[in-house]
């Protein structure tokens, strides 16, 4: 009975383990190295320019991303990119008023990454728990990073390209994005 329990319990965690793993590799895509990227002279012209602001205005912070979306249904967007680690790396594109707001989420382990669509609100009501969110599917994406592994504190020079559908049926719409970006990780 206990050999028999046993035997269970280890293909219960071999299949457990077979399965995240071809999770992982299914849907996390493979990083881009090109050690070249933060000499491209548009990273430079990145410190001579203000970062725009939602209200077509220039704020005081200085640009880290020329990150843009397309879409039929929204207009560019002008995005704020943030970069944190914690325990994985993760490259933020918001936009938003402070109120609300959403963007793109690109997380990145060891040389894969997944992107994945965000939103935010104050507003929240009592059952938006329960609210699994709006339909996506990344149709093809890219990233290119400057090297291949980041510590707190590096500095961190990338590329991206993406392609997103929105919805279902016929309130389906193709969201299309690319962009340098730069920073430090947190």
């Amino acid at each position: 009975m206990v050999k028999k329990f046993g035997k269970i319990f280890l293909v219960v965690i071999l299949g457990f383990l077979v399965f995240i793993i071809g999770k992982f590799i299914l849907v996390w895509n493979s990083v881009e190295v090109d050690h070249s990227l933060s000499q491209k002279p548009l990273f430079k012209s990145f410190d001579q320019q203000k970062q725009t602001s939602i209200w077509g205005s220039e704020s005081e912070d200085i640009k880290t991303n020329d990150f843009k979306t397309k879409s039929d249904s929204i207009s560019p967007a002008y995005y704020s990119c943030s970069i944190t680690e914690n325990p994985m790396l993760n490259v933020t594109f918001s936009v938003g008023d402070g109120f609300s707001g959403g963007g793109f989420q690109i997380d990145i382990f060891q040389s894969r990454y997944k992107i994945s669509p965000y939103s935010y609100t104050d507003n929240v009501k009592l059952f938006d728990f329960l609210d699994t969110g709006e339909y996506y599917k990344v149709l093809d994406s890219k990233l290119i990073l400057d090297k291949e592994s980041y510590q707190k504190g590096d500095s961190i020079f990338g590329y991206t390209e993406l392609k997103v559908q929105r919805r279902y049926g016929p309130e389906k719409y193709i969201e299309e994005g690319k962009g340098y970006f730069k920073g430090k990780v947190n």
